[in-house]
């Protein structure tokens, strides 16, 4: 019979706005965060992604961000701690077929108008609290709260993950999509929140993430 383990996951983003995710994250003060103690499981950077959806009136861009690195510890078969740095470098987009397009739509996302990977080349999330939601024959869910960290500025937000076991030592976990606020994290372009006078040209504040995280032994 398996056993399914906790497990766990990061963050970030892009731009967004239109029909987010009614799965709203609201992001509070950063919190301390939890021990590291236990056994330690090493994320597979290669096969874990972060997907994104951002909005804009009339329209969306989706894509990928990979993490840089990330490690979890586990306590029996809870999930106890985790950090994971996010590669802010690697920002993909999706959508755009033209190669032009594209490589303008990416480069903006990177400058200092959205995520300023020049000064902030990496991103992170700290776990501060895992709590079992419920058990399945084939999965287990649990609720991660963790600090955000993106900018250089650091939000507490909480999601769930449904978590399996695939094979002797490798674990994986899937969130549904949520949605941020990015403007929490200071990525405040073409808010129409903060500049009033933008009209039809905003973008939203809100933006939809769904991770799918995988670690090994």
């Amino acid at each position: 019979m398996k056993t399914y383990y906790g497990l766990l996951l990061a963050t970030v983003f892009l731009v967004s706005c239109g029909q987010s995710s009614k799965n709203k994250v609201d992001a509070t003060d950063s919190q301390e965060a939890a021990l590291a103690t236990g056994e330690k499981l090493t994320v597979d950077v290669a096969q874990s992604k972060i997907h994104w959806t951002g909005y804009k009136p009339g329209g969306s861009h989706h894509g990928t961000l990979s993490l840089q690195s990330g490690e979890l510890y586990l306590e029996g078969t809870e999930l106890k701690s985790g950090t994971f740095v996010l590669d802010m470098n690697s920002i993909v987009n999706e959508d755009l077929t033209d190669e032009k397009s594209n490589a303008q739509l990416v480069g903006h996302l990177k400058s200092a108008d959205f995520f300023d990977v020049e000064k902030y080349p990496t991103g992170q999330f700290e776990i501060t609290q895992v709590s079992e939601l419920s058990r399945g024959t084939d999965s287990l869910t649990i609720r991660i709260s963790g600090n955000l960290e993106l900018k250089g500025i650091s939000k507490n937000i909480s999601f769930n993950a449904t978590v399996r076991k695939d094979g002797d030592n490798t674990y994986k976990a899937v969130t549904p999509v949520f949605t941020i606020d990015r403007t929490q994290w200071g990525v405040n372009y073409g808010s129409k929140n903060i500049f009033k006078d933008l009209k039809d040209k905003f973008i939203n504040d809100d933006m939809d993430i769904r991770m799918e995280i995988v670690a090994h032994q």
